[in-house]
């Protein structure tokens, strides 16, 4: 008896799929190589200093990681 009302509860219960209006966009303009960025400065020093971060973190990284081995170790 109760079957059917079950079963048309839990269809009603039941989450619905989504549905996403994937339309065009009315005002698209495509870029253009005049919207990219101009470089400035030298490649080399822009180089140099990103190197030098990446070194200090590096080296940063290997004393922490010796320092908590060495924790470690000893306790």
């Amino acid at each position: 008896m109760y079957t059917r009302a079950l079963l048309s509860a839990r269809n009603a219960v039941k989450a619905t799929v989504s549905r996403r209006g994937m339309g065009s966009v009315t005002d698209f303009k495509p870029p253009t190589m005049s919207e990219l960025p101009v470089p400035q400065g030298a490649w080399k020093d822009a180089h140099n200093a990103k190197q030098r971060k990446n070194n200090l973190h590096l080296i940063s990284g290997v004393l922490v990681a010796g320092g908590t081995l060495s924790f470690v170790s000893f306790v």
